[in-house]
């Protein structure tokens, strides 16, 4: 689940990113930049339900 929050974080922020870049709003695409790394972090981390992976991070 955490894979596809991610993913779907990371598309958001790149469209942010994209439309700050268009119309010219250097917040709004700082903003998207931020949000696509908070979701490429989230794609990165194991996911919850499946416990075996922390264990395999740990060895």
């Amino acid at each position: 689940m955490g894979k596809v929050k991610g993913l779907k974080r990371r598309i958001t922020g790149k469209a942010k990113q994209a439309v700050g870049e268009i119309v010219g709003d250097q917040e709004l695409h700082e903003d998207g930049k931020a949000e696509a790394e908070r979701g490429r972090e989230e794609q990165g981390q194991p996911s919850e339900l499946n416990p075996l992976k922390k264990l395999h991070q740990l060895t």
